[in-house]
This record gives C-alpha cells, structure tokens and sequence, in this order.
C-alpha cells in the first residue's frame, strides 16, 4: 500500500492540504481524518470507493500536514471552511464520513451545510466533550492530550512533536506502541495497511509544519462542539465497534439517541480499526 501525495487548494488565502481517493468522477465524499492524523491515512478504502463510484476528499485540517495554519477554531466552525473548500473544488452537493477525531467534523457538517450534505457517516467517533462524554472516557494519551491541549497547549506540542519523531526514526516502534493500545481484532488489521513506514505515515506527516494544528485540532475536541445536534435531518449513519478501546461505544449510542432518525450500526468483536474492515458498508450508507 503505498503513500499517497496531497495537492494543494487554496481557499480563502490559505493553502489547504487535499488527499483524495476513489473515483476522480464519482459522487463526492469529503471524509475527515482523526486524530492525531492527516488525510493519507485512507489509502484502504480506495479500491471500494472505486467500485462504488465515490471520489473520497480527505483534507488535512488548518495546520495539520499540508495545511496551513489558521487561529484556534471550534468544530463548528470548521464546517464553513469545508464549505469554502468545496466552492473551490467546484462541488456543490457532497456525503461526508468522519472516522474517530473527524466525526465530529461530519456531525458539524451536517448540522449546519444541511443544503448541501447528502449523508453523513460516522465511524468510531468521539463524542462531544462536556455534553455526553468526558476526557476521562478516552484511551490514555488522548485523555492527556486533550487536557494539555486547553491548559498547557505549548506541553502537548513537545509530547506529540517528540512522539511524531520517534515515528519518523522508527516506524516498527511507534506501530509497536500504538498496537499496545488496541484490541485483538485491531491487531490482525494493522499488517493489511503496508509497511511500518506506510502504517505510521497519518500520523508522522499530521506534523509536517510542526505540532500546533494537531493539539488545535486536539483542543477543539475538548470542548463543546457549538452545535445542536438534534437539529440534524441528514440521512445518519453511525458506525462503532463494541470492542473498540480508544472511543467508547457509548459515545455512538449518545449521539444516535440525539440525531433524529440515525441509524446505529454496532460491528460485535471489532475494536476501533473496524471502519477499515467494513470499509464497504460504511461507504454504501453514503450512496444517496
């Protein structure tokens, strides 16, 4: 599986980084990265988008990878700015997907483009921090991270900067630790997705400009997404492994009791690489 290259957007005098993938001429997918990632990290689902006639824009968010910074945002607020990148792609009617981090990026979207979202997936996502989940909820270091991210950001740069570089050095060790932190069905994932280097690269390349777009990315998910959620009327699929380790199911079951007509898909036994495994599934909710 090799690593694919991002080109360039400008939107608004900012350069946004863009991965995509599927098909150049099919039906648009934005899809929103997690994090700490960027969007190369969904190389596996190129071959279905394909199948499925759906060109998949993954961009990395301000700061993060290949695009340039902007001031702290809101999950909110960041839905305008995929807005802008879509009027510069010329798209006009899009489906969104967010995986973990970015799933709150697709609920903003939906709640807030309703005029021109499709559908709206979500996979694994975290839910929104002092509303229905808490920081206590995740896996160890985003617990971390999203603390430091509002009260010691300049901490969680030198953390997740140090981290980003033993990647860099050794990718056979940063894969090694993040599998510490997974589920037995995730494990068995982790080799379909190519070399060390190729595993490790959605997260090594997130801190291409350095770390402060990944802990604003972080800090935005701390808190209060600044939407309503129950305003939603986007057709709504939500995706969660039972077994997932980093996102808590409840955090699915939270927001589909909340988004009106959501349709909750609970996967028995996968951990939170599962998105990968029902790849097909997850991208046929968002044919519509």
């Amino acid at each position: 599986m090799t690593i694919p290259r991002s080109h360039n957007v400008r939107v608004e005098g900012r350069t946004v980084g863009v991965y995509e993938y599927g098909d150049p001429d099919g039906s648009p997918v934005f899809v929103f990265h997690g994090t700490p990632a960027c969007g190369v990290g969904f190389a596996w689902a190129d071959g279905p988008a394909r199948e499925r006639g759906l060109r998949l824009i993954a961009p990395d968010r301000p700061g993060v990878g290949h695009s340039e910074r902007r001031p702290d945002w809101t999950v909110a607020e960041y839905a305008a700015q995929v807005t802008a990148l879509a009027d510069a792609l010329n798209i006009e009617s899009l489906a969104v997907c967010g995986y973990s981090g970015g799933g709150p990026y697709a609920v903003a979207c939906a709640a807030l483009l309703a005029q021109h979202v499709t559908a709206c997936a979500v996979c694994a996502g975290s839910g929104q921090v002092g509303v229905w989940a808490e920081r206590d909820d995740f896996e160890k270091t985003d617990k971390q991270m999203l603390r430091l991210a509002r009260t010691r950001p300049w901490m969680a740069r030198l953390i997740l900067g140090t981290m980003a570089l033993v990647g860099r050095i050794s990718p056979k060790t940063a894969v090694k630790s993040f599998a510490s932190q997974l589920s037995e069905s995730d494990r068995k994932v982790i080799p379909t997705l190519g070399t060390p280097h190729e595993q490790i690269a959605l997260f090594t390349k997130a801190f291409t400009h350095g770390a402060h777009g990944v802990v604003a990315d972080y800090a935005a998910l701390a808190q209060p997404w600044g939407l309503t959620v129950e305003s939603i009327r986007v057709p709504t699929t939500i995706f969660h492994g039972d077994d997932d380790p980093m996102v808590p199911l409840r955090h699915s079951e939270e927001l589909a009791k909340r988004v009106p007509d959501a349709h909750l898909v609970v996967w028995p036994g996968e951990g939170h690489l599962g998105t990968v495994t029902h790849v097909g599934e997850v991208l046929d909710a968002l044919k519509h």
